[in-house]
């Protein structure tokens, strides 16, 4: 196991202030990937439908008799 220094995320930050575009861009993607992980599997694929015009209208009789969908 590692241990690092203790660093705020303010010195994180002014760190990555300092690197070259490129570095920057990979500490960018890892924290999108760390982010991604976070989020559940059920609303990303929610996005996915939604981005494939895969809706159904919403109304209040639904929260009692859902829609049968095909």
């Amino acid at each position: 196991m590692h241990t690092f220094p203790t660093m705020t995320a303010s010195q994180v930050i002014a760190e990555i202030d300092f690197l070259a575009p490129q570095e920057r861009k990979a500490v960018f993607n890892h924290v999108h990937a760390l982010e991604e992980s976070m989020i559940p599997e059920s609303f990303l694929r929610a996005i996915a439908e939604a981005e494939r015009g895969e809706f159904i209208e919403m109304r209040d009789e639904y929260f009692h008799t859902p829609p049968v969908t095909a």
